[in-house]
């Protein structure tokens, strides 16, 4: 997802031989994103037509992966008898870009190549059906940078608040990566986002850490060739301080349920090959990885 504003920022510093390049970059921009998406997101009104299905949010920083994870979603659930459907009610009809990420989803999901260029889901809701077309859940897809763009004091746009105060139940899906910023501060920062949310989320509402991108780390794998929780657990302890407090058991439920209060899912969305001509050729990683998200959310 762009930085909006560096984006008009660099091209207003490009000089009179760049227009072309100027002129580029503003077309591709409109071409992905309405112009109140680009002037003021929080202008964007939704409705949320279905107020009794939990709402899987997808929390994270930008090329976190949620993404992907949701298109990875999409193809493990269709291949095992579920339907997946975009909402389209959730933004006005008059949204033309939003029904243009609907028509093009599961396009999206399908294709060989890692989306990319104008391949961009802004924000948009998206429904589980059962075989029998019973409603299962709804996830939430949104840009990165609605949820941390470098400054833990950022507020968190219209969307987002409209979701977090509705009826429906609620599974926050926080995406965390070891190792990932370029410094521990930046991890800090996030870190200090996540418990921000979680200051204002219903202590009902069910918690998922997921340890994104864990391909990265295959020293830490079991011999069985299974990630190896624990350690990952640990890591990103360290390297997230503090977002694991408010769910630490005490009493009876800790010796009931353990020492935590939510779930941890290891999580990869697949294996990336770069082409000649930019692309990235996508292959699945297996499918337990889907199946141990789809266990914690259910």
């Amino acid at each position: 997802m762009p930085d909006f504003d560096k984006l008009i920022n660099d091209d207003q510093n490009q000089s009179s031989t760049d227009n072309s390049y100027k002129l580029n970059d503003e077309k591709a921009i409109h071409e992905i994103y309405t112009d109140e998406e680009i002037n003021d997101v929080n202008n964007i009104t939704v409705t949320i037509p279905d107020t009794k299905t939990p709402i899987v949010v997808f929390f994270g920083f930008p090329s976190s992966g949620k993404t992907l994870a949701l298109l990875r979603m999409i193809r493990y659930l269709e291949q095992h008898g579920h339907h997946v459907i975009p909402e389209a009610l959730f933004r006005p009809k008059t949204d033309k870009n939003y029904s243009k990420m609907c028509s093009n989803l599961k396009e999206m999901a399908y294709n060989m190549y890692a989306p990319g260029g104008t391949d961009i889901i802004s924000f948009m809701l998206v429904k589980v059906l059962d075989i029998e077309g019973n409603p299962e859940c709804q996830f939430l897809e949104a840009p990165g940078e609605h949820y941390f763009d470098g400054n833990p004091n950022l507020e968190f746009p219209t969307y987002i608040n409209a979701i977090r105060t509705s009826p429906n139940k609620k599974r926050w899906v926080f995406f965390v990566e070891q190792d990932w910023g370029s410094n521990q501060n930046e991890r800090n920062y996030y870190a200090q986002k996540i418990c921000k949310m979680q200051g204002l989320i219903s202590p009902k509402d069910r918690i998922i850490f997921l340890f994104n991108k864990v391909d990265k780390c295959r020293h830490q794998y079991k011999k069985n060739g299974e990630p190896n929780k624990p350690v990952f657990f640990r890591n990103i302890q360290e390297q997230y301080p503090g977002i694991f407090d408010r769910y630490i058991n005490t009493g009876l439920e800790k010796i009931m349920y353990g020492e935590y209060n939510f779930k941890t899912v290891c999580f990869s969305s697949g294996i990336f090959n770069q082409t000649n001509d930019g692309h990235e050729v996508w292959t699945p990683e297996k499918d337990w990885y889907c199946q141990e998200l789809w266990d914690a959310i259910m």
